[in-house]
């Protein structure tokens, strides 16, 4: 019975539904074309707004970079103005110090790594050589003029406390460069320079001076030995015991 009665109930109720559906459709359709309108205006509404928004970041931007384009060319005179107004001789004053400091420190790093006599100063003085492992001084006794070049007698003095067990010379022997000469620049006197290379065996002993002789070859006169340069190189030292350790 009551089950009867609940069906009843959800029957009336579904034709209620469908009746008050059936007579409101058309307002239904109205309400689904309004809904419709307003999205489509609204969509409208907001694509324009993007448009314009758009265009006025690309206008801002492009205001921008004739700005920057203006910056750049300005700074370009600027720079070019300020080139023009360079004084040429203070410019060159400032070089030639410039060149002259950088040769005044090349000089003193490099003054005393070579020694350098001239075969007609022969016997008038010595020159300090440094080397890796110690200082020397180094004289130039006499020079001998012999078939296609020179004998040279040198003394070499170990001013230090310890024994060398020979040495090697790195020579260069050729006209002397004049600096007056434009003909010729310096690069192109060094290559003419020549060169050899010698080994001596004497053992160099601490406070004494060791004699040596050398020949070189091509010189066939004094003036083809205006500038002589030797480098020394010493690897071999021998540390002399001290007076307690011989005790």
């Amino acid at each position: 019975m009551i089950k009867q009665v609940i069906q009843d109930y959800w029957k009336k109720a579904a034709g209620a539904v469908t009746n008050a559906i059936s007579n409101n459709i058309s307002l239904l359709k109205k309400v689904s074309i309004f809904t419709a309108l307003i999205l489509l205006i609204f969509t409208s509404i907001f694509g324009i707004y993007n448009y314009v928004s758009m265009n006025r970041a690309l206008s801002e931007m492009k205001q921008e970079l004739e700005m920057l384009k203006s910056n750049v060319n300005a700074l370009k005179e600027n720079t070019t103005n300020t080139q023009q107004n360079i004084d040429p001789k203070e410019f060159n004053d400032f070089k030639v110090k410039t060149l002259t400091d950088i040769a005044i420190t090349k000089l003193m790093l490099e003054q005393f790594n070579k020694a350098i006599f001239s075969i007609s100063d022969a016997g008038k003085g010595f020159a300090r050589v440094d080397t890796t492992t110690g200082m020397f001084f180094l004289m130039l006794d006499k020079a001998e003029q012999i078939e296609d070049g020179y004998k040279l007698s040198f003394r070499l003095g170990n001013p230090q406390n310890c024994v060398y067990n020979g040495c090697k010379l790195e020579v260069k022997w050729g006209k002397k460069y004049d600096r007056e000469d434009d003909s010729t620049t310096r690069e192109e006197w060094e290559k003419s320079l020549n060169s050899s290379s010698y080994t001596i065996s004497n053992l160099l002993r601490p406070g004494q001076w060791s004699n040596f002789e050398i020949t070189i070859s091509p010189a066939k006169s004094e003036e083809d030995v205006q500038y002589l340069e030797i480098k020394l190189q010493t690897s071999q030292i021998i540390l002399q015991k001290s007076s307690q350790q011989e005790e």
